[in-house]
């Protein structure tokens, strides 16, 4: 089975520094502000020119005509509206349409700040696609449909070859490919990847004034969540359904679509909750350590949050750390007065997103692999940022650097216990050898040119030893199939 499968093309592979992909949901310029009354903005030095549909002036500087940047919205919200959640500045420095760090520019490889697995390594895509095949075909014939869904696909890297894998060993009649993702950057990207040129198509249309109208791939979606921002999550930490406001060509719940050259179909969302309810592989590979988290520290008065506030004392692009004066929604409700640590980091977004997976795999079945690093709930401190391949100050320059933190395993596993039966996390080189990465490198190594060998080789051993240890995979299965996957073990997560 494994000298059946395809070879892509290899690339040299430098000893950049290894993070992440993918992220949450959008936010807009008015999300940064909330719900503030009109009295209130003049209390706090901001005033209204305009009749009906105002132009907002902050400090002096409009927000039309002359976009503030990232850093002084964030910095005039806090002047508005006071210190902001970890979780609320983490969102806006990644998704903010105008200058989230993943929204308008590809962030990946020698130009970026970070690289991932399968932008390594063919040898990565390979084996995931094999552990979906061997584990689906236990309880899923070949004959019947499968969506391949991924949660922020990056370059589409891995989709892609997961979907040479696919279609080697179970064909591709039936099978459709469902990604979500918010970054118009990335959906271009990877629909040139995917897909036939002249069959992309998108279905809804951006406002006009957030479009660019002449340059590819510039789509800018501004999105007003308005009052209703609160919706969706806990504390807003997440928007779970469609933005209500963007227009649309068709009553498809896609923005995007395109064939690729063999006919299988591609579509794009935004949210997971737009993906058809389907038999489906879920795969979120460095999705989850990208969504939005709350940070607490338990002080003599009990737990309290850590917030974000203005540090003019450093400069205008600068922000600080300061612990709230009282208890927070969020630390009431994730922090009890029993628990034992000292500081602590929650991810709401986390459980939700668990929770959706879960559920669609107990009413339609299907299976769903998270990849990404770290820990069972022994972390407490691991929100950090990288730029150029480097780890730097998070609290500097937003929207420059990527912003990162630990998956809590232990805690995705407590929201999906109730419906999905999980496996993991194990280690990344535990997991691929047990899938048999070093027969398929070694098939690779008798068919590639002679000159290409070291390549191979400099991936494999990036992703089995400086990632090897970082990085876990973790697995999820509906209840129903318990006792059938104790006759039929999962491969990969077998103790060694």
């Amino acid at each position: 089975m494994l000298s059946q499968l395809p070879l892509r093309p290899l690339k040299s592979i430098p000893n950049y520094s290894c993070r992440k992909m993918n992220f949450s949901l959008n936010l807009s310029f008015i999300h940064l502000f909330g719900r503030c009354s009109l009295p209130h903005l003049y209390k706090k030095g901001v005033r209204l020119i305009g009749s009906t549909r105002s132009t907002l002036v902050l400090n002096g500087r409009k927000a039309q005509g002359n976009p503030m940047t990232l850093a002084e919205q964030l910095r005039s919200r806090i002047q508005i509206r006071g210190p902001i959640t970890v979780a609320d500045y983490m969102r806006a420095v990644l998704t903010s349409p105008s200058g989230g760090y993943y929204m308008h520019r590809d962030v990946l490889g020698r130009q970026g700040d970070f690289t991932t697995s399968p932008e390594i390594t063919q040898l990565f895509g390979d084996m995931v696609g094999i552990w979906f095949i061997n584990e689906i075909n236990k309880f899923h014939p070949p004959s019947q449909p499968v969506q391949l869904v991924e949660l922020g696909p990056g370059r589409g890297s891995l989709t892609a070859d997961v979907l040479k894998v696919f279609k080697h060993l179970r064909g591709k009649e039936g099978l459709s490919v469902h990604l979500v993702e918010i970054s118009p950057e990335f959906s271009r990207i990877q629909a040139e990847k995917l897909c036939e040129r002249s069959s992309i198509e998108i279905c809804i249309q951006a406002a006009s004034h957030s479009q660019s109208e002449n340059k590819p791939g510039g789509r800018q979606y501004q999105i007003d969540r308005g009052s209703d921002s609160s919706k969706g999550s806990s504390f807003g930490t997440i928007t779970v359904g469609r933005p209500r406001n963007l227009p649309k060509k068709s009553d498809a719940k896609h923005y995007q679509k395109g064939i690729m050259k063999d006919g299988t179909p591609v579509f794009w969302y935004y949210s997971l909750n737009e993906v058809p309810h389907n038999f489906s592989c879920f795969l979120a590979h460095e999705f989850f350590d990208a969504l939005p988290v709350h940070k607490f520290k338990k002080t003599p008065e009990g737990w309290r949050e850590i917030l974000i506030t203005n540090d003019p004392d450093k400069g205008p692009d600068h922000f600080k750390f300061i612990i709230s004066r009282s208890g927070t929604p969020a630390s009431k409700v994730f922090m009890k007065p029993w628990d034992e640590r000292t500081e602590a980091e929650i991810c709401p977004d986390t459980g939700l997103i668990g929770q959706q997976i879960a559920t669609r795999l107990e009413e339609s079945g299907g299976t769903g692999l998270v990849v990404d690093y770290g820990h069972e709930g022994e972390c407490n401190d691991t929100f950090r940022a990288f730029k150029n391949h480097k780890q730097v100050d998070p609290l500097i320059c937003p929207g420059s650097a990527d912003l990162t933190a630990d998956v809590d395993f232990s805690y995705l596993r407590n929201s999906v216990i109730d419906k999905n039966v999980t496996f993991g996390p194990v280690s990344q080189s535990h997991f691929l050898k047990q899938i048999g990465i070093d027969l398929r490198l070694q098939i690779l190594l008798d068919e590639y040119p002679e000159d290409q060998k070291p390549h191979l080789q400099s991936g494999y051993d990036m992703i089995m030893n400086s990632m090897g240890e970082r990085f876990k995979f973790f697995a999820m299965f509906p209840n129903v199939l318990q006792d059938h996957l104790k006759k039929y073990p999962v491969a990969g997560f077998h103790k060694s």
